[in-house]
């Protein structure tokens, strides 16, 4: 039986791993913190772990950065967050709490950010007078000389998602300005459909902001979407104003991720949760993982693109390409692997690739759409359309594939992105069903 844990990525050997949380580049090194339970692979206790690396690929496991304190406002969780750079200081601005959540803070005693000393009390609580059905996720960024955080939530009266916004330039003090952006923006509603919005995350992409955020659905956990638009001053504080949007990835396996802005590139990590029973967990012991790095970029278009950073390649070791003159199967060597797949259509303009026998990508190079089919444990909790487009240009396409352990990340070529978790027993293998095609194979070592 092949390895299901992959390697190439953040993924502690053991434990339960959710949300990244607070990446920063601090002295020379990337920090990417997580929620965490290093004890067993449930949902519960949950720390902040912490991983480093210089390249973006390869990763150093530090000692747990933040753990639950009994008697504080984290007691029940040291859940989401960031980190920033306060006046030369790293400070961890996260959420605290169980059901009456709090905004906590916590400085770094070194530069290695392996010690931190927290702030007693919260710095924040949920408005009074609104029933918000959640506060959590606090995001800090800078605008015109100011210092402001977003906090996701969502109101019980209206089911209304929304994402609050703070002034906070300094963090030991927030005032609240209202309301950032809700789902009665005609956009919002239509690009990110949810009962609350959590992981808000912003970044600037050129001259256009683009608004990150994972969508609550009755209670579950739903899909990823970004809103591009402008931060327009009012009186009453920042607000946005998108004007388009879409999914961040389309599939199965993907939330709740965080961006970093550093050196000109705006990078990505995202959770990719278990998709197998939970007794099957349970015996692997440890369950969730981050995907690769990405880094985003804007399409002319508007469309959000992402795909695995450039540094990828420096792990790549063996390298072989295999060519098809028509449909046909290709064995892979054992994983991880990053695959460069190119496949040429007939005239129909339809291509389908299966991964493993376990995952199916249908192409469309005429109309430009992309699918993924699979069976799904527990359908009904991601019955959604795994489906996304992309610019017809021709009857040949490239999509990228890699494979790491049980994780797959698809990356069409202009296109949309796919992260999907399968566990193959056997060795991995592709199908490709086309005129013809060819497979560039690099393992990754």
């Amino acid at each position: 039986m092949t390895s299901d844990l992959p390697r190439h990525r953040i993924r502690p050997p053991a434990g339960w791993l959710n949300d990244p949380n607070g990446p920063i580049w601090w002295d020379g090194r990337c920090h990417v913190f997580f929620q965490f339970n290093p004890h067993a692979a449930v949902h519960e206790r949950i720390c902040w772990g912490h991983a480093t690396s210089t390249d973006l690929v390869s990763w150093t496991y530090e000692p747990v950065a933040l753990e639950p304190t009994d008697g504080s406002a984290d007691a029940a969780g040291c859940w989401s967050g960031c980190v920033v750079d306060d006046a030369g200081t790293a400070t961890a601005v996260y959420t605290g709490g169980g059901e009456d959540q709090t905004i906590c803070l916590a400085y770094a005693d070194d530069d290695s950010l392996r010690t931190w000393r927290k702030l007693p009390d919260p710095v924040a609580s949920a408005p009074p007078g609104r029933e918000l059905s959640g506060f959590r996720d606090p995001f800090v960024f800078h605008l015109d000389g100011h210092r402001y955080a977003l906090v996701g939530a969502g109101e019980h009266a209206r089911g209304r998602a929304s994402v609050l916004v703070y002034l906070c330039d300094d963090l030991r003090e927030w005032t609240l300005l209202g309301t950032f952006l809700d789902i009665s923006d005609p956009v919002a509603g239509l690009v990110a459909p949810a009962d609350f919005w959590e992981c808000p995350h912003l970044v600037r992409l050129g001259e256009r902001w683009v608004l990150v955020v994972s969508s609550v659905v009755d209670d579950a956990a739903g899909r990823v979407s970004y809103l591009l638009g402008d931060v327009v001053p009012t009186d009453a504080g920042p607000r946005f104003r998108p004007s388009t949007g879409g999914l961040v990835d389309h599939g199965h396996d993907f939330y709740a991720p965080a961006v970093m802005t550093h050196e000109g590139r705006a990078l990505l990590w995202g959770w990719t949760w278990e998709d197998r029973p939970a007794e099957e967990v349970r015996a692997a012991g440890w369950a969730g993982a981050l995907t690769v790095t990405r880094q985003l970029t804007l399409a002319p278009d508007g469309r959000l693109r992402n795909e695995p950073v450039a540094e990828l390649s420096t792990l790549h070791r063996e390298e072989t390409v295999v060519a098809l003159d028509g449909p046909g199967e290709v064995g892979l060597p054992a994983g991880p692997l990053d695959l460069d797949v190119e496949v040429r259509a007939g005239a129909s303009g339809r291509v389908a690739l299966t991964v493993s026998g376990l995952l199916e990508l249908s192409l469309d190079l005429v109309r430009g759409s992309a699918t993924i089919a699979r069976d799904v444990h527990e359908p009904g909790r991601r019955d959604w359309d795994v489906s996304g487009t992309f610019p017809p240009a021709g009857l040949s396409r490239h999509v990228r594939i890699v494979l790491d352990g049980s994780v797959a990340e698809i990356f069409v070529e202009d296109g949309p992105s796919f992260t999907e978790r399968i566990y193959a027993t056997g060795p991995p293998t592709l199908e490709i069903r086309a005129a013809a095609g060819a497979v560039r194979v690099r393992r990754l070592g």
